[in-house]
C-alpha cells in the first residue's frame, strides 16, 4: 500500500508540473517575455495555438524590419524581378504587422532595409505609428548597404555613394505634443527639411544623421529646436557646407562630424561638450565654450604638419583635454612657435602620422620629442606611424652616428610608451632613445614594426613593405633596444624572419 500511494503522490506532482507552462502565466507576464524576443521570432508565436495568436500583437521593447526579416526559401526568378518583388512584399508585410500590433507603448521601431521616394506612402504610415505608439527610438536607415557611420579611413574612400530619389522625411507629422515621447531619432539616406512653421522635436535627446540631403540653414533651423540634445552625429550629408548652431545648445555632450565633402566649417554653441569626434578635411572649429571638452579625435584628409595643427590648430585652444586622438598625413616640417601651448591636463595622446614622400623628404620624426614638453603631465602615448618613403633602415656606417639632444628637463609623468609603424628609420630610432632619455619613470615602452594605419596610394606595395620594411624595423630595433640597458623597459614586438606570411593590419 505505502507504494502504491508513493507512486499515486508522484503521479499527481507530474501532473501539476505538466500543467505549469508559458500560456498559463498572465498575459502583462507574457506580453513582457515575448517583447524580449527578435520581431521575427515573436510574429512566429502567433502560429503555436489559438492562444497565442494576437500576444506578439502586444510586442513593447522593440519593432525591427530589415531584409533578413523578410528572407524566405523560395525559387528565385530574374534577380532584378526578384528584388523588386521582395521590396514591395516587404512593404505589404511591415504594413500588415502594424495594422495587427496594438499601437501602444512601443520603445524602438527601426526600418533597416533599402527604400526610396517610391515608398513613400508606407514610411508615412510607419512614422505615424511610431509617433501614435509613443516610440521613444526612431531609426529609417534606408539604405541598400550598411554605411559604417564614422570609419576612420584618411582617404575617404568608403564615402557613400549618393542615391537618387531619396525619401523626404515627413517633418509634418510632429508637433509640440504628439513628439514629446520621442528621444532618439537615427536617420539614414533620406531628405530632410523642415517645414517653416516645425516646431521641432522638444524632448529629443539623440540625433543621427547619416547620409541625409540637408542645407545648411534648414540643419540649423532644425537644431534650434532640439535644446535637450545630448549627442548628435552627422556623417556623409554631401551637401552641408556649414555645421551651425546658433542658439544654446546646453546639453549636447557628444558631437560627431564624420565626411562631409563640402563641409568648410562647424559652429556649435555648446558649452558642456565633453567629446568631439571629427574626420574630413581641415575645417574651422569654432565652439563658443571648450572648457568642457575633454576628448577629442580628430582625422584630417589632408596634408597638414601635424605639430604645426598642436601648437597652432583647434587643439590650442582646449585648455582641459584630456585625451586627444589626432590622425594626419605630414609632409612639411614647420618651425614651432618659441612659446606653444602646455596641455596641463593631456593624459593620453595617440597620435597617427601618415609620412608619404617618395623624394627629397622634408619631415623629420624627431621633431615630434617635442611632444614631451607640450604635454607634461602626459601618462600615455601611442604613435602609430605609416613611413612611405625611400627605404634605408638606420646603418651607423652610412647614416653616421645617432643625435642626441639632452633634454632641457626630465619628463615626470610618462609611463607608456606605443610605436608601430618602427620601420627602422633613422629619425624613427633617435625619437625612441630621445624619448627614453627624457622620461623619468617610464615603466614600458613597446615597439612593433608592424603598421596599424597605412596610406592608401601604397596598397599596392604591400608585399614589399611585408618583406623588407616589417622585417628589417624589427632588426634595426632588436639591436639598438634588446640590450641589456633597456631590456626592463622596451618591449620589441612585430614580425619575425616569417613576416612575408603575416599581414600587416591596418
Amino acid at each position: 500500500m505505502k507504494r502504491e500511494s508513493k507512486k499515486v503522490v508522484a503521479t499527481s506532482k507530474r501532473r501539476k508540473r505538466s500543467q505549469m507552462q508559458l500560456c498559463n502565466l498572465p498575459m502583462n507576464i507574457l506580453c513582457s517575455v515575448i517583447s524580449k524576443l527578435p520581431t521575427k521570432d515573436a510574429i512566429r508565436t502567433s502560429i503555436l495555438s489559438s492562444q497565442w495568436r494576437y500576444v506578439w500583437c502586444h510586442h513593447t521593447n522593440q519593432l525591427t524590419f530589415d531584409g533578413f526579416m523578410f528572407i524566405r526559401r523560395s525559387i528565385k526568378f530574374s534577380p532584378s524581378y526578384y528584388a523588386t518583388a521582395k521590396k514591395e512584399e516587404c512593404n505589404a508585410r511591415v504594413d500588415a504587422i502594424l495594422q495587427q500590433h496594438c499601437g501602444e507603448g512601443v520603445q524602438r521601431i527601426q526600418v533597416k532595409y533599402a527604400l526610396d521616394n517610391k515608398s513613400a506612402g508606407h514610411l508615412d504610415r510607419w512614422v505615424s505609428f511610431a509617433i501614435t505608439s509613443k516610440t521613444k527610438e526612431l531609426t529609417l536607415y534606408l539604405s541598400d548597404r550598411r554605411i559604417r557611420s564614422f570609419t576612420m579611413y584618411a582617404d575617404g574612400s568608403d564615402v557613400f555613394p549618393r542615391t537618387k530619389g531619396l525619401y523626404n522625411f515627413p517633418c509634418h507629422l510632429f508637433d509640440a505634443n504628439n513628439s514629446s515621447y520621442l528621444r532618439g531619432l537615427q536617420l539614414a539616406s533620406v531628405y530632410l527639411k523642415p517645414p517653416a512653421d516645425f516646431d521641432g522635436i522638444r524632448n529629443l535627446k539623440r540625433l543621427s544623421l547619416v547620409d541625409v540631403d540637408i542645407a545648411d540653414d534648414d540643419l540649423e533651423s532644425f537644431l534650434s529646436h532640439c535644446k535637450l540634445l545630448e549627442f548628435l552625429e552627422i556623417a556623409y550629408c554631401g551637401m552641408l557646407t556649414a555645421i551651425r548652431a546658433t542658439h544654446l545648445l546646453n546639453k549636447l555632450k557628444h558631437l560627431r562630424v564624420g565626411v562631409c565633402d563640402l563641409l568648410e566649417k562647424v559652429e556649435m554653441n555648446c558649452c558642456c561638450l565633453t567629446t568631439l569626434e571629427y574626420i574630413g578635411p581641415m575645417v574651422s572649429l569654432a565652439f563658443a565654450g571648450t572648457s568642457s571638452l575633454t576628448n577629442v579625435c580628430i582625422k584630417f584628409m589632408a596634408i597638414d604638419a601635424a605639430l604645426d595643427y598642436i601648437s597652432k590648430g583647434f587643439p590650442s585652444t582646449l585648455p582641459n583635454v584630456e585625451m586627444l586622438y589626432l590622425h594626419c598625413i605630414d609632409s612639411k616640417r614647420v618651425t614651432l612657435p618659441l612659446k606653444t601651448p602646455k596641455f596641463v591636463h593631456l593624459r593620453h595622446l595617440r597620435l597617427e602620422l601618415v609620412i608619404s614622400e617618395r623624394q627629397d623628404r622634408k619631415t623629420d620624426v624627431l621633431d615630434y620629442a617635442h611632444l614631451l614638453e607640450v604635454a607634461p603631465f602626459m601618462e600615455r602615448l601611442e604613435l602609430h606611424m605609416w613611413m612611405d618613403c625611400p627605404h634605408q633602415p638606420y646603418d651607423r656606417r652610412t647614416d653616421g652616428e645617432l643625435r642626441s639632444n639632452t633634454p632641457s628637463h626630465q619628463h615626470g609623468h610618462l609611463k607608456w610608451v606605443y610605436i608601430t609603424g618602427f620601420f627602422g628609420y633613422k629619425d624613427q630610432v633617435e625619437l625612441a632613445f630621445q624619448i627614453l632619455r627624457s622620461s623619468a619613470v617610464l615603466k614600458r615602452m613597446r615597439i612593433s614594426s608592424q603598421a596599424i594605419i597605412i596610406h592608401y596610394c601604397a596598397a599596392e606595395m604591400i608585399e614589399v613593405y611585408r618583406e623588407r620594411h616589417v622585417v628589417d624595423g624589427r632588426m634595426v630595433a632588436m639591436d639598438l633596444f634588446s640590450g641589456t640597458e633597456h631590456a626592463d623597459i622596451v618591449e620589441v614586438v612585430g614580425a619575425s624572419e616569417i613576416a612575408p606570411k603575416l599581414g600587416i593590419v591596418h
